[in-house]
């Protein structure tokens, strides 16, 4: 494994349990290409909460999300099992890990959980002794077999979160967002029933919130409709979009702080967890971000 570079930034966030990450991004050359693969240490005021490890699942990524920088990547290599073990292996060393009673392991990277899961499950199931290890396993595409595979998953490791992305089921809107639900379409309302029927009470659907595409008082009130049903089983990520270079070639925009704030305000009255998740300053270490994109 060939290091090219390991970049570090602190910066401020709005997070869960946190409001401050250390964060070091590895750039990675393997066979011609880079890879990203990051370390985070998120800290309320000074008190180390815990320490996650970012993989990729992937180099480019099939569904071309126009708030992705991956999206402009143009090939797609999926990373197999060995390789994901031996980055695990390389970051959770070099971070003497195995001091920390809890580390989280996001596949959030570049890639969907989609198009290589099979390689993500072997994988995941190669370090399933590392007690200390959690997972969030996260998707723009979900369906009812991944996460009935992901639930008989969690029997052999720990899953922390079962992450799902939402931008609208607007199906204009959302098309124009996820060019891959053109060919293939979403059923959310299948993932839908599928958490309301299940027994796992992990899901965050992750709200990434762009300006006039999902951030208006009916898109709020049409999200809660059709969520409260579930709203016992999930708890809400409500994302600031994060710039790229995908962003400013598809003209999309964040929506201000407080519109997010409001979003979070409604939610909590109509007993759906949530909480508001940005970065302070914008350091391309972020969700959708590349940092080998800012050189």
């Amino acid at each position: 494994m060939h290091v090219i570079d390991e970049i570090v930034v602190e910066n401020d966030y709005s997070g869960s349990d946190w409001n401050y990450e250390r964060t070091t991004k590895y750039i990675i050359e393997v066979n011609g290409i880079e890879i990203e693969a990051g370390y985070f240490e998120h800290y309320r005021d000074e008190c180390l909460i815990k320490t996650v490890l970012e993989l990729p699942q992937s180099y480019g990524c099939p569904a071309k999300c126009r708030f992705c920088a991956s999206a402009a990547i143009d090939r797609y290599l999926p990373l197999d099992s060995g390789f994901l073990e031996e980055l695990f292996l390389f970051l959770y060393n070099k971070n003497k890990l195995s001091r920390q009673n809890y580390v989280l392991l996001t596949m959030t990277g570049i890639g969907d959980l989609f198009f290589n899961f099979n390689n993500v499950r072997e994988f995941l199931l190669k370090i399933k002794s590392y007690a200390n290890v959690y997972v969030t396993l996260s998707s723009c595409l979900w369906n009812m077999n991944m996460l009935r595979n992901v639930e008989e998953l969690s029997s052999k490791i720990r899953i922390r979160n079962i992450q799902i992305t939402y931008v609208t089921e607007e199906k204009a809107d959302m098309e124009n967002i996820i060019p891959y639900y053109k060919k293939n379409g979403y059923g959310f309302n299948l993932v839908r029933q599928y958490i309301m029927d299940s027994g796992f009470s992990c899901y965050r659907i992750n709200y990434i919130m762009i300006r006039g595409v999902n951030d208006s008082v009916d898109d709020f009130q049409r999200f809660i409709k059709n969520f409260e049903c579930i709203k016992d089983k999930i708890v809400v990520r409500i994302s600031k979009l994060n710039e790229t270079g995908a962003t400013r070639r598809n003209h999309l925009q964040a929506t201000e702080i407080k519109v997010l704030e409001e979003f979070q305000g409604i939610l909590q009255k109509s007993g759906i967890r949530s909480y508001v998740f940005y970065a302070c300053k914008n350091d391309n270490m972020n969700c959708g971000q590349l940092i080998t994109e800012r050189q």
